[in-house]
């Protein structure tokens, strides 16, 4: 078997996963023509055919023609093994840590959007804006007529915030003033007759101050 005439290809320059140099088994490397596993012989990748259609021609021989397409253009390409087996294993997991480290762990998902909630599912809080809008869409006005007018603008935008702060979840800050101020007031006797303690004070203005601040956020 002669060489195909191209410059031999060090092992210690291959992706480790392109070679297969383990003890007591034969020594295999992906050809870099048609991306198959082949066995190395006398340093040189054993002929193969590359699978690819040929056309149809006349047979010049006697017999039957050989499958799978032409002779690759890889074959009996030199190899030349510098490398041990004991190296080659431990480029192998190297190249399989770094992969792995490269892969996300936890799937990053899309938040699907969420739907305007239901005149009956809005908060209480936003009563008496929904009411004033009604009575305004009952009222003869012109710019409502006209499709502009600001005033309905107005009361929707205000409605759509008070319901997203009305919903959204408590600061934990915010959650634990509110269990500090329930096990407090449950203790205390001038918070359970009406006249709130220094403390139920405090606490109470720090929930008011926080919700006050979350209001400005979301305005």
């Amino acid at each position: 078997m002669r060489h195909n005439g191209r410059a031999p290809l060090l092992a210690s320059q291959m992706r480790p996963e392109h070679l297969s140099l383990r003890e007591n088994e034969p020594a295999l490397v992906v050809c870099a023509d048609c991306d198959t596993w082949h066995r190395i012989k006398r340093s040189m990748i054993l002929p193969h055919r590359d699978g690819a259609p040929v056309e149809k021609t006349k047979r010049r021989y006697f017999g039957d023609k050989p499958s799978g397409g032409r002779r690759c253009n890889g074959s009996a390409q030199r190899i030349i093994i510098d490398i041990t087996p004991e190296e080659w294993t431990e480029r192998l997991l190297a190249a399989e840590t770094t992969a792995a480290s490269r892969r996300t762990t936890r799937p990053i998902r899309k938040p699907r959007p969420q739907a305007a909630p239901a005149p009956v599912q809005m908060p209480a809080a936003t009563r008496p804006l929904r009411e004033q809008l009604a009575e305004h869409l009952q009222s003869d006005c012109p710019r409502c007529r006209a499709g502009r007018c600001a005033r309905v603008i107005e009361l929707r935008q205000r409605i759509r915030r008070t319901t997203q702060i009305a919903t959204a979840p408590a600061t934990p800050i915010y959650g634990q003033l509110r269990t500090a101020f329930r096990e407090h007031r449950a203790s205390c006797t001038p918070c359970k007759s009406g006249a709130p303690c220094d403390a139920g004070s405090k606490l109470a203005a720090r929930m008011t101050s926080i919700a006050r601040e979350q209001l400005a956020r979301t305005a």
